[in-house]
């Protein structure tokens, strides 16, 4: 049934992007694409820059000195993002893959950790721009007040709801779930390990909150400075296509585009309703409908190129005994059968 929901939902978003193209016309499309050109390797710079501080920001949740250097773990960062981007997993297949890139070198409790805080860091620092860009897109949706409503609300639900998860991770989540299981009757082996490791991972993530909250503080940093990377390379492309915009603006755009790509975080890559987001918010705020598509697809495509390198990098690591034996379709598998985690937008922790 959920893989039907996510076709469904995938046809839906292929659909409405064709039916943007359409209405707003693949000729005046192309044209903006060519006003960006090898403006492209710009946006890919950038978006490299971007994971390389949230590579550092996931690195200062590590409690433990880790025999994996920094670009080794960029690799093994980009491998998962590109599973998560690229496969149905609700955001779940590429931490899957990160933790079983990481096995050699580290403790599997200590690498899940590690992955649950840098997560939470780095909605910690997304909550933080949007916070910041309602702020400055709110006054500029006088128009339509029925988005700005929407926005406002998706956006303090997803808050909520992260810090719901952060308080239960402080008191002992994992460990809880294992003993509610038992109560209800289930009993096992399978019952008695997910005890044990919940145990264990509860430990760890007690241990990070309480002990390390300047590293915490410094991951939440990195992750902020790469969000702000994000809106220049925004703007980067905006003034690309020849529009005049200014960084505010972008601030704002890039926040309004964040809640709405967290709302739909079930439509597999978000195909169409990351498209289609941009579009409206690029509307509500004074642009021209063709400028948010132009600046979506180029995005998208920024977003196949980097896709394509974390492809390579778990090529490289399913090929080395490093790197254990891990494929795309086996990310996808275990991915698919675990519970969604916490909504993420475009960019992954």
């Amino acid at each position: 049934m959920a893989r039907l929901i996510q076709v469904v939902l995938l046809a839906a978003g292929a659909v409405l992007l064709a039916l943007m193209v359409q209405r707003i016309g693949a000729g005046q499309l192309v044209e903006d694409l060519r006003r960006v050109g090898l403006g492209l390797v710009v946006v890919i710079v950038l978006e490299l820059a971007v994971d390389t501080c949230n590579t550092l920001g996931w690195r200062r949740t590590l409690s433990l000195p880790v025999p994996l250097g920094f670009w080794s773990l960029f690799w093994v960062r980009q491998a998962g993002t590109a599973v998560n981007q690229l496969t149905p997993t609700a955001t779940v297949g590429g931490e899957v893959v990160k933790a079983m890139l990481l096995r050699p070198h580290l403790a599997t409790v200590d690498a899940a950790a590690s992955l649950i805080v840098a997560r939470m860091t780095f909605t910690a620092a997304q909550a933080a721009l949007v916070a910041l860009g309602l702020v400055i897109a709110l006054q500029r949706m006088r128009d339509t007040p029925e988005l700005a409503a929407a926005l406002v609300v998706v956006a303090v639900l997803l808050g909520a709801g992260t810090a719901v998860f952060v308080a239960l991770q402080r008191r002992g989540m994992f460990a809880t779930l294992a003993r509610g299981s038992g109560r209800l009757g289930v009993h096992g082996p399978l019952i008695a390990r997910l005890y044990a490791g919940g145990t264990a991972l509860d430990q760890r993530l007690g241990d990070l909150y309480r002990r390390h909250p300047h590293a915490l503080a410094a991951s939440v940093a990195w992750h902020l400075v790469a969000q702000m990377l994000g809106v220049i390379q925004l703007l980067f492309i905006v003034r690309s296509l020849g529009v005049p915009a200014s960084f505010p603006t972008c601030l704002a755009i890039n926040a309004c585009a964040l809640v709405i790509d967290a709302a739909a975080f079930l439509v597999p890559g978000r195909v169409g309703i990351q498209e289609g987001g941009r579009v409206l918010v690029f509307t509500a705020l004074g642009f021209s409908a063709a400028t948010g598509l132009a600046a979506a697809i180029v995005f998208r495509l920024n977003q196949l190129a980097v896709s394509a390198l974390g492809l390579a990098a778990l090529a490289y690591f399913s090929l080395t005994s490093a790197g254990g034996t891990v494929s795309l379709s086996t990310a996808a598998h275990v991915g698919s059968r675990e519970p969604a985690a916490s909504s993420h937008p475009t960019r992954t922790a």
